[in-house]
């Protein structure tokens, strides 16, 4: 190839080579401008009943805050009210329940197996001490009563035998004496009265025996005395109350065959005295004082109050709920108050001298929630219809009804007082919601 053909052929050459770099730088531009973000535009505006409020440039500002229907304030009996100052006096107040007497109260059992005969109670019966409630027909009480009939008629052979041992050897000292018998045969005769005594005392012993098997039967004096009298064998048994009360447990049934494995038939209970169990947080329990009257609330008589008496601290805490129990008892109450009904126990301590009542924003106890790890109220928006936003509070001491607000709030703001955890459950419901959407 010549040197023209050469030098044509690299001029074509680095032709090619330039038009290739030129392709792509062009495409690398276009790339770069690809990649560089659009304008933004503006994100639209969720409704506020979600708990937040977009920004114009996508932030996100919480605002903790739901929107009701009026509906749903209704059905739900969301009520609210103004914040105010009031006098809050030393007052606590206390959940309780109420509970038998349990050093009144008596679980009814058998000593004796058997098959119950009758049954003389119900359940709701008023009985006295002694009175008969269940019969038994037992054939082991009436081997005792045999096997105690026998022993006693062993006693007085027994004691027949000694009797004319003792005789016999008393004669023979006689005859020893005046030399009418010989050594040997007094000793024997006396060893014959020796023999009498130690079967008479035998005798005894075992007829004791069958006689506390008896009472192990729960069988009295009185009836002890009068099989004697009779000889005549009884095989049934008399459950009878060893207390004054009400049959508040029946757990026997006629024909039912029955013993000492049973824990309890029946159970009894007095119900003259009522006993309520209260639970004082750890911080109050050394204002309570023995003997001190309260006012005890029922919730199933709507709130009624009745008086009672402080009768006993537990002496040790509660570690899960850091409260001290606390035993009421409630006297003579003619309302029917049940075990295990619900109560709100009201203790009012004496103050120091000179030391007045205190003046407080406070709130009721159902208006403060936890919410976002601390207290909250729940207040209503102005302007804006059934909507209500979250208050951080910091609160004092409550006295079981009322809680004095140091901070966070003000004097005649409204706030919910009445079903503020289904607001608090709505703003959470928003937040959620929120977070949602928006890729949290």
């Amino acid at each position: 190839m010549n040197k023209t053909n050469i030098t044509t052929a690299l001029a074509a050459l680095l032709l090619a080579a330039a038009l290739v770099l030129l392709i792509v730088v062009t495409v690398q531009g276009n790339h770069v401008h690809a990649a560089e973000p659009a304008p933004e535009t503006p994100a639209p505006t969720h409704a506020e009943t979600d708990g937040h409020a977009h920004g114009a440039e996508g932030g996100e500002t919480h605002e903790d805050k739901a929107t009701l229907t009026p509906e749903a304030v209704r059905q739900n009996g969301i009520r609210v009210e103004p914040v105010r100052t009031m006098t809050l006096g030393d007052e606590l107040v206390v959940p309780g329940r109420v509970s038998y007497n349990l050093e009144e109260m008596a679980h009814i059992g058998t000593p004796v197996q058997g098959r119950v005969a009758e049954v003389k109670v119900k359940l709701g019966d008023l009985v006295k001490k002694g009175d008969v409630l269940l019969v038994i027909d037992s054939p082991a009480l009436g081997e005792a009563q045999s096997e105690f009939l026998q022993k006693r008629t062993q006693v007085e052979v027994a004691a027949s035998a000694a009797s004319v041992a003792q005789t016999a050897a008393e004669r023979a000292k006689r005859l020893l004496e005046g030399k009418g018998i010989a050594l040997g045969e007094y000793q024997r005769r006396e060893g014959e009265y020796k023999s009498a005594l130690g079967a008479q005392k035998s005798a005894k012993s075992a007829m004791t025996a069958a006689e506390n098997t008896l009472r192990l039967y729960g069988v009295s004096d009185g009836e002890i005395k009068q099989l004697t009298a009779s000889d005549e064998i009884n095989p049934r048994y008399a459950v009878r109350a060893p207390i004054d009360g009400q049959v508040v447990e029946r757990e026997v049934t006629m024909g039912e065959v029955v013993g000492p494995d049973r824990d309890a038939l029946l159970k009894l209970a007095d119900m003259k005295v009522l006993w309520v169990l209260a639970d004082v947080p750890e911080n109050q329990i050394q204002r309570v004082v023995l003997h001190t009257p309260v006012s005890v609330a029922i919730e199933a008589f709507a709130g009624q109050s009745f008086p009672g008496t402080v009768a006993y601290l537990a002496p040790e805490l509660n570690k899960e709920t850091r409260t001290v129990q606390v035993r009421i008892e409630l006297g003579n109450v003619a309302a029917p108050i049940s075990p295990g009904m619900f109560a709100q126990v009201g203790m009012v301590f004496d103050r120091p001298a000179g030391q007045a009542d205190r003046e407080a924003l406070a709130v009721p106890e159902a208006a403060v929630q936890i919410f976002e790890g601390g207290p909250t109220v729940f207040a209503e928006v102005p302007n804006e219809p059934n909507t209500f936003s979250a208050k951080p509070v910091k609160v004092g001491l409550s006295n079981g009804k009322m809680i004095p607000v140091l901070s966070g709030i003000k004097e005649g703001e409204r706030i919910v007082v009445d079903g503020a955890f289904l607001v608090k459950a709505e703003i959470a419901k928003g937040e959620m919601e929120g977070k949602t959407c928006s890729g949290h």
